[in-house]
């Protein structure tokens, strides 16, 4: 299987919500976009062979807006908070990372609080959580391109 373009997660950013919010995996490599027709793309993950829903591949790619990231953090901690990318069941935020599932909520609303301040420090209006992996064969493309 051919690797169209890879990521790995920036490690100096890791936070156990970053993981929930954009994907938990180390690296990822690109198989096929759209290859369902919905906009899902098939990637190797960590070694493994996974599916990545459109929308957490777009945040994957191209970052996502600061103020969003601002909210989803807010929402964990603060039930008042809409926002879609959270789940609530009984005024708790639903997770599907085992690990947040078992902590307890006193514990998650203040690493939310915490990674809501540093995030808040950053000055750039974009969040990028995974970098393009150098060396994948779109950037050997694209500097062949530059060469010509």
């Amino acid at each position: 299987m051919k690797t169209v373009i890879s990521f790995t997660r920036n490690a100096t950013l890791q936070n156990i919500l970053f993981d929930e919010y954009f994907s938990e995996h180390q690296s990822i490599a690109v198989i096929a976009f759209n290859y369902d027709g919905n906009g899902t793309a098939l990637c190797r993950c960590d070694d493994r062979l996974t599916e990545i829903e459109k929308a957490n591949l777009r945040k994957i790619i191209f970052g996502v807006d600061k103020q969003m990231l601002e909210a989803y953090l807010s929402s964990v901690f603060d039930p008042e908070s809409e926002n879609e990318e959270i789940h609530r069941q009984n005024g708790a935020p639903l997770f599907r990372l085992p690990a947040l599932q078992n902590m307890k909520k006193y514990d998650v609303a203040n690493l939310a609080k915490q990674t809501l301040k540093e995030v808040q420090a950053l000055t750039a209006g974009t969040f990028h959580y995974y970098a393009t992996a150098a060396g994948t064969p779109v950037e050997n493309e694209r500097q062949q391109d530059r060469q010509c």
